[in-house]
């Protein structure tokens, strides 16, 4: 499964760069059959894998109703309130459950993974917004090991991004580095 960067890096190599799915292939590692299919998406969505049918708990099947009340009465308690697995585990055996322990943290800790999994798809009309960060290069200069500041600004409509090197990261080359992509870009991003 490849992550949401790696899909922006290969549909911008492929729609932007003009690289074929073997290039990109071999650049990133991700096979060629993988490339293909993210790349046929209409929409760039989380990559994720579907279950065909939902996971049965022969065990545990009886008592997950209660796990899931535990859960629930716990949100409304103090973080340090809240019952851990093990106490979680005490309670389904003093129910009964002849299970492991390892079976109880194991859907515990699917259930508290899917209560925090949230996507919110980032969409951007053209021009509108824009993101700045730092980052660090080595080069030579002179045959002596220098190190650049990379001012980096992208634009989240288009991709498209403008770099410049300083030697150093200050507020001074911080607003020089604004100045000058605006200039480059003969614009400002709008915000609302």
């Amino acid at each position: 499964m490849i992550k949401m960067a790696q899909l922006e890096d290969i549909r911008k190599m492929y729609f932007m760069e003009d690289l074929s799915i073997r290039e990109i292939s071999r650049r990133t590692g991700i096979h060629r059959d993988t490339i293909s299919k993210y790349l046929s998406l209409e929409e760039t969505k989380p990559p994720k894998y579907k279950l065909t049918k939902e996971r049965n708990h022969p065990v545990l099947g009886p008592y997950i109703p209660m796990i899931r009340q535990i859960i629930e009465d716990d949100k409304q308690r103090h973080r340090k309130q809240r019952h851990t697995g093990t106490k979680i585990f005490g309670i389904l055996r003093q129910e009964g459950f002849s299970g492991g322990y390892n079976t109880v943290s194991d859907f515990l800790r699917q259930e508290y993974r899917k209560q925090k999994e949230a996507f919110l798809p980032l969409e951007f009309e053209l021009g509108t917004y824009a993101e700045v960060d730092w980052t660090e290069a080595y080069f030579y200069l002179n045959g002596k090991e220098t190190k650049a500041h990379i001012f980096v600004m992208k634009l989240r409509g288009s991709g498209g991004f403008y770099v410049r090197a300083y030697p150093f990261e200050k507020q001074e080359a911080f607003f020089d580095g604004h100045i000058k992509c605006f200039e480059f870009m003969k614009g400002v991003p709008l915000t609302r």
